[in-house]
Order: structure tokens, then C-alpha cells, then sequence
């Protein structure tokens, strides 16, 4: 092996575990452990850095990529003109920054493999930390969390979100049964931390994956696998189900009876209904500052209850106006057109990458469903997902002969 390769392989094995530490730092152990000022800034650049190496500083291009930089710049020119708080247009800007770089190492970590499973797994380890740590010693009284500068929905969506990777994951004809035990009990660990946050969004979310994995996906994990050792996984699930869920009756009875409370309920006490007004509200900001908006997360003043919109949608409309709402909707919009193009490329019938496309197309949409309640760009792990979404139908874009099936075999394709 040259030297110039042997550093290329070492870079891009860096820039992975770089992320890997950048992610669980940021979002777990920074909150749970210790706090460095600067350390979460130094690991992402760190990745970065390794990943132009590896790639000989040819930068990775993207539509969605693009627009998402577009959108960016436009924030903070147009903040300069219409915005009441400048030095928020700023602070929050830096903070989409930061989801760019991450956006961007998602998608060339995809590339390079050539398949999402990497930024999943990930995902899928932060998740499980921040479990451990809010089960362990989570803060809060009715609804804990892994800190008290976390919110419970921010940490219960990241784990519904975890459990929609480790379903794709279990997408395989290949899986062996020693992976799918070590899935279902991430899974169950990871309903088990949801249930304590009371997230009613989080416990949707993680419900739905579950129940269209089971629909569409059955066949693929279980159905291949002899008879007994289905029978032993199962029975084994349902026991331990069984006693984590007596463990949770017993030990957290008040949260228990929280989840139950907000499970029957279409509106919580007072909360809910504000989030419909200040939905409202944003909506009104946008008719009356329809071009430019007022300003990247300055709707808050604008808005009776002195604080953002609740919702994606209000929020887009309202900061940053008709222009950078186009160029937002573009960005998520060209991924979900290039993943349909992958579906009508693929042959007919439920085959492994025809379910695959269609269980990111759940994320999507799943991602876009969560927006109704929480911004998108605010919101460092929900830019990731839409990351591994935006990469995976970015395959199709440089790898074309992989979804086409008079070119290459569809049974050849992992």
C-alpha cells in the first residue's frame, strides 16, 4: 500500500471517529459527564478537516447541499435589514452552521460507503448513551430527561429516531439472530427511556416506525430464519417486555400515569393549545412581512407569548419570508423526488431496496410530521436525519448503474 493511500484510509477512519466523538459529546455527554468549552467546536472541525484529506479537499456537491448553504447566507443578509435582534440572527445562524458541517460529513460518509448504515449507527449510539444516562440519573420530576437543559421532547424524539434506524437496519435477508436480539433489546431500552421523558410526539414516532417495519418489512428479518430460533427471539421479547414493563409500573408510577394522561388527551392542559396560537401567530407575521420574513429566529418578537412559533412551518415562513422559504422547500423537496426516481428505477414488487427506499421515504415523512412541532433548523439531530435522507438519494445521483436495473442486477444490490 502507497503512502499516500495509507493516509487517505487513515483520514477518512479519523474523520469517522472524530464524528462519532463530536456527536455523542454535543448531544450526551457534555450534558451527563463534563463540559469543555470548545471541545465539541475542535472535534467537528477535526472531522472535517480529515474528510477534505481523505477526499484531496475536492468538496462534495449537492442540490439539497447547496440551497441549504443558500438559505444560510440569505438568513444573515437579510437579518442585517429586517431583523429587531441582530446579534440572535447570528448566534442561532452560527448554530445552523454547525448542522451544515454535520449535514455535509453525513453525506460523504454516505457516498463513500456507498450506504446511510454508518451516520445510522452513530445516531444509534448517541441514543443508547443518553438511555443509559437519563435511566441511570436523569433529571426531572414527572418527566426526566438526561439534563435539565434538555428538553424531554428534544431527547424523546432522538430516541423514536433511533428506533427508526435500528428498523432499517433490521431491513436485511441476512441478518443473523445474534443482531436481531441485540436490536429488539436497543429497542426495548429505547422505549423504556421514551416512556420516562412522556414525549406523546416520541412515543407516536417510535410507535409508527415499529408498526410499518412490521408491515412492510416482516419478511425480510424474521420470515428467513428457522422456525425455533423465531420462536426463542420472540418469546424472549415478550418476556423481557413483560418485566421492563413491570419494572416501569413499579419504580416510575408517576410518570406512568403521566403517559397515560397525555396518551388519551388530544390537547395537554394549556401547553398544547398555545403551540396552535403561536402557530397562528407565525402564519399572521408571514402575511404581514411576506418577502423577507422578520428575521432568522426573530419571531419571537412578534409573537403574545415572547417566544418562537413552535412549528417549522411558521417558523420558515415567518423569519425568513416567501424568498428563503422557496429555497428551504427546494432542499427538502429534491430528495424526496431523486428517492421516488430510485422507487420507479427499482423492479416492481416488495424487494429488499424497494422496501429500503420506501422505509427512508418513512423518515421523511416522519421527519416532516415531527415539524408540526418543532423547527427544523433549530434542531441539531432532526437536520441529521434529513442529512442521511438527503444522502441516501444522493446514491442515485453519483452511482446511477446501482438503481438501474437493466444495467445492474437488482439482487445484487445491498
Amino acid at each position: 500500500m502507497s503512502r499516500s493511500l495509507s493516509i487517505k484510509l487513515d483520514a477518512s477512519m479519523i474523520s469517522k471517529v472524530l464524528f462519532l466523538l463530536y456527536m455523542v459529546y454535543s448531544n450526551v455527554t457534555s450534558y451527563s459527564l463534563f463540559f469543555v468549552r470548545g471541545l465539541s467546536s475542535i472535534l467537528l472541525f477535526g472531522a472535517l478537516a480529515c474528510q477534505l484529506l481523505n477526499d484531496n479537499f475536492r468538496l462534495k456537491k449537492n442540490n439539497s447541499l447547496i440551497a441549504l448553504v443558500i438559505f444560510g447566507i440569505y438568513v444573515v443578509a437579510s437579518g442585517i435589514v429586517v431583523a429587531q435582534n441582530y446579534d440572535r440572527v447570528i448566534t442561532t445562524a452560527m448554530t445552523y452552521g454547525e448542522c451544515l458541517i454535520v449535514f455535509y460529513l453525513v453525506l460523504c460518509y454516505i457516498l463513500k460507503d456507498g450506504k446511510p448504515d454508518y451516520p445510522m449507527l452513530v445516531f444509534i449510539a448517541q441514543a443508547l448513551i443518553a438511555a443509559f444516562f437519563t435511566i441511570r440519573n436523569g433529571s426531572g420530576l414527572y418527566r426526566i430527561s438526561i439534563s435539565e437543559e434538555v428538553n424531554v421532547n428534544t431527547v424523546g424524539v432522538m430516541f423514536a429516531l433511533a428506533i427508526g434506524f435500528i428498523m432499517y437496519l433490521l431491513i436485511s435477508d441476512r441478518n443473523k439472530p445474534i443482531k436481531i436480539t441485540a436490536s429488539l433489546v436497543a429497542i426495548l431500552v429505547l422505549l423504556f427511556a421514551i416512556m420516562l421523558t412522556a414525549s406523546k410526539k416520541a412515543i407516536i414516532t417510535g410507535m409508527v416506525f415499529i408498526v410499518l417495519w412490521i408491515f412492510f418489512c416482516y419478511r425480510f428479518t424474521f420470515a428467513r430464519l428457522p422456525r425455533l430460533i423465531r420462536t426463542i427471539i420472540l418469546i424472549a421479547l415478550f418476556a423481557s417486555g413483560v418485566y421492563i414493563f413491570i419494572w416501569y409500573t413499579t419504580n416510575y408510577s408517576l410518570q406512568f400515569e403521566i403517559v397515560r394522561n397525555r396518551m388519551s388527551q388530544l390537547y395537554v392542559g394549556n401547553s398544547d393549545q398555545l403551540r396552535v396560537e403561536l402557530i397562528k401567530e407565525g402564519f399572521s407575521i408571514f402575511l404581514e412581512h411576506p418577502i423577507f420574513g422578520v428575521g432568522f429566529n426573530n419571531a419571537r418578537y412578534y409573537t403574545s407569548a415572547n417566544t418562537y412559533t413552535h412549528c417549522f412551518y411558521s417558523e420558515l415562513f415567518a423569519c425568513t419570508g416567501i424568498i428563503g422559504s422557496t429555497v428551504f422547500i427546494y432542499a427538502i423537496l429534491n430528495p424526496w423526488m431523486m428517492i421516488r426516481r430510485i422507487r420507479s428505477n427499482i423492479k416492481k414488487g416488495l424487494t429488499l431496496e424497494s422496501i429500503q427506499s420506501i422505509y427512508i421515504l418513512i423518515l421523511l415523512i416522519v421527519l416532516l410530521a415531527l415539524c408540526v412541532a418543532q423547527i427544523l433548523f433549530y434542531t441539531p439531530n432532526l437536520m441529521y436525519i434529513f442529512a442521511i435522507v438527503t444522502g441516501y438519494a444522493a446514491l442515485a445521483q453519483f452511482d446511477k448503474t446501482k438503481y438501474n436495473p437493466t444495467i445492474n442486477n437488482i439482487s445484487n444490490i445491498s
